[in-house]
């Protein structure tokens, strides 16, 4: 999965702070795990309800456990 970099240059400069391209790149890797494996969690969520399609509920679910929001 290869997020593009725009998107995440502009979150980052929602601080009203210069970003170098680095910054831009591990935070988009950051990002990208973070993605990964709230979707796995999802996935396996919606498995253990004897699905084949992740919904909402599992996606909050697994933020929920996996961020403890």
């Amino acid at each position: 999965m290869d997020m593009p970099l725009s998107p995440v240059e502009r979150i980052l400069k929602r601080s009203s702070m210069r970003v170098s391209d680095d910054a831009v790149k591990e935070f988009a890797s950051l990002l990208e795990e973070i993605a990964a494996d709230i979707a796995a969690e999802a996935a396996a969520n919606a498995k253990r309800a004897n699905r084949k399609t992740v919904n909402v509920s599992d996606i909050e679910a697994a933020k929920r456990k996996l961020l403890q929001l």
